[in-house]
Order: C-alpha cells, then sequence, then structure tokens
C-alpha cells in the first residue's frame, strides 16, 4: 500500500496514458475517416462522391471547390435527410466527403451523419485550406445546395 502512495502520480499517469491509446479504439466507428486531397479526388473521380462544403456564406468569398454543394455546417443537422437521398441516388452508395475551412468542423459534422446512418462518411484533412494549396480547381462562385 505504501507503494501506491508513493507512486500515485505514476500510477495516475499510466491510466491516463493507458485511457489515451484506448480512446481512439472504442470511438473508431461513430466519426468520418480521415481522407487528403488525393484520396478525396480519387473518391470523386472513381466513386463519384458527393462533395460537401459545410462552410458558412461568409467563407465562401475564399472560393469553393466547383463540384461541391454548399449546405452550411449551422444548417447541416437539418439537410441530414437530403445529404442521404443523394448518397444513394446512384446504382450504390456514394461516399460522402465533409469540407470546412481547415478540417475539424467537418470532422464534427461526419459524426452527425454517422449517427444518423451514413455509413461512408469522411472528412477532408485540411479542409478547403487544403484543397487550395495543393492547386486544385477553385472557382470564385459558389454552388448552392440543400
Amino acid at each position: 500500500m505504501q507503494f501506491f502512495l508513493d507512486n500515485i502520480f505514476l500510477i495516475l499517469a499510466a491510466f491516463i496514458s493507458g485511457g489515451l491509446l484506448v480512446w481512439p479504439l472504442a470511438t473508431r466507428g461513430s466519426s468520418a475517416r480521415q481522407v487528403n486531397t488525393l484520396g478525396a479526388t480519387q473518391l470523386l473521380n472513381a466513386e463519384d462522391a458527393l462533395l460537401i462544403d459545410i462552410r458558412e456564406a461568409a467563407e465562401l468569398s475564399k472560393g469553393q471547390v466547383p463540384q461541391a454543394t454548399h449546405m452550411p455546417g449551422s444548417t447541416l443537422a437539418s439537410q441530414i435527410n437530403e445529404i442521404s437521398r443523394l448518397a444513394q441516388s446512384g446504382k450504390k452508395p456514394r461516399p460522402v466527403i465533409l469540407m470546412c475551412a481547415s478540417g475539424f468542423r467537418s470532422t464534427q459534422a461526419g459524426r452527425k451523419l454517422r449517427k444518423a446512418g451514413i455509413a461512408e462518411v469522411y472528412s477532408l484533412e485540411g479542409g478547403f485550406d487544403a484543397w487550395k494549396q495543393a492547386g486544385l480547381p477553385v472557382s470564385q462562385k459558389p454552388n448552392r445546395g440543400g
């Protein structure tokens, strides 16, 4: 017992680090998978993926990906049925790629879509900023959707 009292901080550190190692395994199926710009373009071209730009209207002044559909993150919850319909519109379910400015909001939104039953959801790593830095097509005319 004296050993535990003398080394309480080391024991707590071991438990916390163990918990941090297990956390990704416990939450693996509940969030959007990450995809980089190369993977996203492959999904768009080979699997007719649905690219949804969840940036807010004020952020569109930086441009937009031409094949992206704009559905602001603030209204995404009310558009889940529409996203599901679009993802199921082909012969087979289409992957859904979410894009925000930097990748943080799209990861959170992807979690909501997964909970709503959309199986193949991706979050674009680095978001629109990464897309633009990669030199991929950007339009100044937003493609409004939903």
